[in-house]
């Protein structure tokens, strides 16, 4: 096999910030080429870098620029795949975060933000959350 033949993907990660009790998510800019005008959580592409601490370094910045919070303690919990509107394959991994300081508002590729319970994310989430969310309320009953 030559390096033109070995499959390329994108690495994801999404940020599910917990703050008294609440998860932030963001309102998809009604703009964007992927979900446009979906509830989300914050996230984004990993860089091509050369660095430590690759994954932990993209969810802080993600958040930072997507919402302007600093968030702590990653917690991995979750991974699936998809296929970007581009056709690029997507591997997304899906990571519990504490809330640790700053303002959230919606910046980067946002219309909107809000705090919610598990309940309201069940009315703004589309179904193909369904699977994650599970996972995130086993992993918050054991906590």
């Amino acid at each position: 096999m030559t390096k033109k033949d070995i499959p390329l993907h994108v690495v994801f990660v999404e940020a599910w910030i917990k703050k008294d009790g609440k998860y932030l998510l963001a309102k998809r800019s009604s703009k964007d080429d992927q979900a446009a005008g979906k509830w989300a959580v914050p996230g984004g592409k990993v860089d091509m870098e050369l660095e430590s601490n690759i994954i932990e370094n993209s969810l802080e910045r993600e958040v930072m620029e997507e919402v302007g919070i600093k968030v702590t303690n990653p917690r991995f919990f979750f991974s699936g795949s998809f296929i970007r509107s581009s056709g690029h394959h997507v591997v997304g991994l899906s990571f519990l975060l504490d809330y640790e300081s700053g303002e959230a508002r919606p910046l980067e590729d946002q219309d909107e933000i809000r705090w919610v319970t598990f309940e309201e994310m069940d009315v703004l989430l589309d179904d193909h959350w369904d699977d994650l969310l599970k996972h995130l309320k086993a992993l918050e009953l054991k906590n």
